[in-house]
């Protein structure tokens, strides 16, 4: 049933997609992601990307894009450093190419809202320990293999068009599937058991600001 309201859902909505015309929308912002249940701080980072809107009806468009977007999550902890616990600074570093596809609304003439899903790769993650008189530290070390290659998220946001092409727009997206694996720090040189839970709970949860410009 869910495949057969896809393919209706698709069948009646391309025609008008093929007969409105199209806008390019290229975008720069801010993310301010988290991990989901962790003790972790918003993290800022770039978001960067492109973005077509294609009219399904006057108030009504779909628009997807593609973004590249640097999130993860910052703790100021005690952390285990091999056989010491030192008090510092671990930043996760966890960069995605994100693409959404929105349905967007447009409630009143520039002002519109959007939701939909967002499918996420993951392409570079690091942690970074930050310790206070500790030697080695400040150093990044690969954690790729610790996070799961494919995240899946629903976006929900606000947004104004204005006449002159100028597109500003403010949206959250909240994972839904795991952003870690069941992995283990400790052959890392980070002692694990200081994150306890870690790897069952953690999501993205991501807030983004952009700022657009409609051709």
């Amino acid at each position: 049933m869910k495949k057969f309201l896809i393919l209706l859902w698709v069948a009646l909505t391309f025609p008008f997609v093929q007969a409105q015309e199209f806008h390019f929308m290229p975008k720069i912002g801010m993310s301010f992601a988290n991990l989901t249940n962790s003790e972790g701080k918003m993290a800022p980072g770039l978001n960067v990307g492109v973005a077509a809107e294609f009219p399904v009806f006057d108030s009504f468009s779909i628009e997807p894009g593609v973004y590249y977007s640097m999130q993860g999550t910052r703790s100021s902890s005690y952390v285990g450093m091999g056989d010491m616990r030192v008090g510092g600074d671990v930043t996760f570093d966890m960069d995605y190419i994100n693409i959404p596809i929105y349905a967007k609304y447009y409630v009143y003439e520039g002002f519109h809202l959007f939701a939909g899903p967002q499918f996420g790769f993951n392409v570079h993650s690091s942690v970074n320990v930050d310790a206070r008189d500790f030697e080695g530290s400040g150093d990044n070390i690969d954690i790729k293999d610790a996070v799961n290659t494919f995240d899946f998220s629903i976006g929900i946001g606000a947004g104004y068009q204005f006449d002159m092409g100028l597109n500003i727009a403010i949206n959250y997206n909240i994972g839904l599937t795991h952003a870690l694996k069941q992995a283990d720090f400790s052959d890392l040189g980070i002692d694990a058991d200081e994150w306890e839970g870690w790897n069952d709970s953690f999501r993205n949860s991501v807030l983004q600001i952009n700022l657009g410009y409609r051709f």
